[in-house]
């Protein structure tokens, strides 16, 4: 059986989503493996933080798109780091 991702995981694995480019939250949800519920939840918790933005994607009020910050930019990177170091160091299972 499969183990259960972290939170930190789970944050990575949006981030990394969004480095693509602005993603529909909808879209987000498919792409990091979880329902739209939980996910929303995240995203209103990294909005707070400055971490991602999410903004109408055009003048229909139904369409949002979640963007990559400066300062999530950052955070990708130093989790990406952090990823690497635990891997060379086979400490990845304590994410």
């Amino acid at each position: 059986m499969p183990r259960k991702r972290s939170r930190l995981e789970i944050v990575l694995d949006i981030l990394d989503a969004l480095a693509g480019g602005p993603e529909n939250p909808t879209r987000l949800a498919t792409r990091v493996n979880l329902p739209y519920d939980r996910l929303a939840a995240i995203l209103r918790s990294l909005e707070s933080k400055g971490i991602v933005r999410v903004e109408e994607a055009s003048r229909s009020q139904r369409s949002r798109q979640v963007i990559l910050t400066k300062k999530g930019w950052e955070l990708l990177d130093t989790l990406r780091s952090l990823k690497r170091v635990l891997r060379d160091f086979d400490l990845e299972d304590i994410l």
